[in-house]
């Protein structure tokens, strides 16, 4: 698909192929990423004018570690075209056999059928429901890639931040404690399918975190015109040593500890999204020919004719 682009090192690559066979399926606890196929195609063709996904092969598993991806949400549907990306980058380096899974908030699965799609598309672990069973999924190598997007029903009100706080954090607590590697996912493009309906004069509501508004959905009504996803490794200050023995309220406090400072950096990898936006829109109108107006050709034309300006205007 011509409107894929991936940037960055290939150093992951090799290493991991030798990996695709070490994940095995099972029934309700992902798919192979090639099935992702439909969904990548369908969003990256008809709701994707230019998408780029910068630094995918941190998303790789390495060292016989499952790789969990903690993405930012944005703003109700904004994440889709970030999934499409990353089924179409396995796919395209070779990486198809691997399983994947992503974790959806759980509301959508209400909805009839989208839980059969879910899992049969897009590798939802629907039959492991805690903690402890994403926990043992990850320790037996039973998949080599699952994520979420913990900002969870947040999504649907605006904060002064674009990651808005976390609301479902286990994935997070999964990933430390089977000692994983992380993966963190920022992104940009898709604003347009939202409307924000903030306050005034820039205010917020007192003890909120910042909360600000609520987000309108759109559907995705019209193909949005660019569309960036950065990844990068995150290296937790704690590890499944650290969490060994303590109570839950010593855990939990450790945890959201950790937990805040992934979403601040998750923040300030969005704020480099945001400029890498910023510079390619500049980059397309500069490279974007500037259609002159007729009397602007009439007047070219006389500057570019065999006598100087002055006597042309004899």
């Amino acid at each position: 698909m011509k409107n894929f682009e991936m940037t960055g090192t290939n150093d992951l690559i090799d290493d991991s192929n030798v990996k695709d066979q070490q994940f095995l399926n099972g029934e309700g606890k992902g798919v192979q990423m090639k099935k992702w196929k439909p969904f990548t195609d369908f969003v990256l063709s008809k709701l994707v004018k230019k998408a780029e996904i910068i630094n995918g092969e941190a998303l790789l598993p390495t060292d016989d570690r499952p790789v969990v991806a903690i993405a930012s949400h944005g703003p109700n549907v904004a994440w889709m075209p970030l999934v499409a990306l990353v089924g179409k980058f396995f796919n395209d380096n070779g990486h198809g056999n691997i399983i994947g899974g992503m974790y959806p908030h759980k509301a959508l699965f209400l909805i009839p059928g989208l839980k059969g799609f879910y899992k049969r598309v897009l590798g939802t672990p629907t039959n492991v429901n805690t903690v402890d069973d994403i926990v043992d999924l990850l320790k037996n190598n039973e998949i080599g890639l699952t994520g979420t997007a913990p900002e969870g029903a947040n999504c649907l009100l605006s904060f002064n931040e674009y990651v808005a706080p976390f609301r479902s954090k286990g994935m997070i607590a999964a990933a430390i404690k089977a000692d994983t590697s992380i993966c963190l996912m920022a992104h940009q493009g898709a604003e347009d399918w939202n409307i924000r309906a903030d306050l005034p004069f820039g205010w917020s509501v007192p003890f909120t975190n910042g909360l600000k508004g609520i987000n309108i959905p759109l559907p995705p009504y019209k193909k949005i015109n660019r569309y960036i996803v950065l990844c990068r490794r995150y290296k937790p200050s704690i590890t499944s040593a650290d969490l060994k023995n303590k109570t839950k309220r010593e855990a939990r406090l450790l945890l959201n500890i950790e937990i805040e400072r992934i979403r601040a950096e998750m923040n300030l990898m969005t704020d480099e999204v945001k400029e890498l936006m910023r510079k390619k829109t500049v980059k397309l109108k500069l490279a974007k020919p500037q259609k002159a107006k007729p009397w602007q050709n009439e007047m070219l034309q006389i500057y570019n004719s065999p006598f100087p300006p002055d006597e042309a205007y004899c």
